[in-house]
């Protein structure tokens, strides 16, 4: 399954300053060099310090130790997003489609 993470940098940390930086540097280097092949995409957010992390695992726990491999993390709030396909989302609107014209035809029948 994959999920939209975005990574978002806290103010609130006791790591000194110098360590504010190689964190995020060295994890950059990280998914430069040798990129675990569950992350899918990266995406920096301009001007801030802040990103986008396009993931591909198996369950919520596997998703937790890609995060927390990233060496940014103690410096992180990750925000999770499951992402679905265009295909999932016509199939349930089409359900409500059918839902909804079940509920007109049956409000029709009861007013006869």
């Amino acid at each position: 399954m994959q999920f939209a993470v975005i990574m978002r940098a806290t103010d609130s940390t006791n790591l000194p300053p110098e360590a504010q930086v190689t964190l995020p540097k060295q994890t950059f280097e990280m998914l430069s060099s040798k990129p675990d092949p569950r992350i899918k995409a990266v995406y920096p957010f301009a001007g801030e310090r802040a990103g986008l992390f396009i993931v591909d695992t198996k369950s919520g726990d596997e998703l937790q130790e890609v995060i927390a491999g990233l060496p940014l993390s103690p410096l992180a709030k990750a925000e999770v997003h499951p992402i679905g396909t265009v295909q999932g989302v016509l199939k349930s609107l089409e359900q409500m489609e059918q839902r909804m014209s079940q509920m007109a035809t049956a409000g029709a029948s009861t007013r006869m």
